[in-house]
């Protein structure tokens, strides 16, 4: 049972975005890190991977810009401005369908939550490519910026991709991560 609905913007990511979080593809230093599905027809996407958009966080040298799901940038910022304040981190577990070979199935999966929290307001950005972590920080690191990180993902970034349910416990016990989320597509 899910006891957590996290709400996403599903459309109109660069109007949403402040209030909502998003699904965002980044890329940091020209390596793309995401999960969205390209070229599937609407049906399966809400069936399988959920009916979200994905928008863009393109990071490279000295900017950071925010793009919506037509690749429309609606926000930019200069990193060595201090434009962007904190990165706070989080982890989310949700059961989504998945339609594949063996049938209709639910699959557990794991989204990390980042918060880009900016002189300009707060950008929650959702990604579910969890080799994501260790080049978010080396980023965050090179341009000296803080990371609030309550549950120490820093420390296990190499092993996310591997986490499994019982160490997901075990690291959000006591927390607001610690509920299962309900997502699009979910059950």
């Amino acid at each position: 049972m899910m006891t957590k609905l996290l709400p996403v913007a599903v459309t109109a990511i660069g109007e949403r975005m402040p209030q909502t979080a998003a699904y965002m593809t980044f890329v940091v230093n020209g390596q793309k890190f995401s999960t969205a599905r390209k070229h599937t027809p609407f049906i399966l996407k809400a069936l399988s991977a959920g009916a979200a958009a994905h928008g863009r966080v393109t990071i490279s040298t000295n900017q950071l810009q925010l793009a919506d799901e037509a690749g429309r940038v609606f926000q930019s910022f200069a990193l060595f401005s201090g434009a962007i304040v904190s990165l706070d981190l989080g982890l989310w577990h949700s059961q989504r369908r998945e339609f594949g070979p063996r049938g209709h199935h639910a699959a557990w999966r794991y989204t990390l939550e980042i918060t880009l929290v900016t002189s300009s307001g707060s950008f929650r950005c959702l990604n579910t490519d969890l080799t994501l972590l260790p080049a978010l920080l080396a980023w965050a690191r090179a341009y000296r910026i803080t990371v609030n990180d309550p549950l120490a993902l820093a420390l296990r970034a190499r092993g996310l991709p591997r986490l499994t349910e019982a160490q997901f416990d075990q690291l959000t016990r006591g927390t607001p991560y610690n509920a299962r989320c309900q997502t699009i597509g979910a059950q």
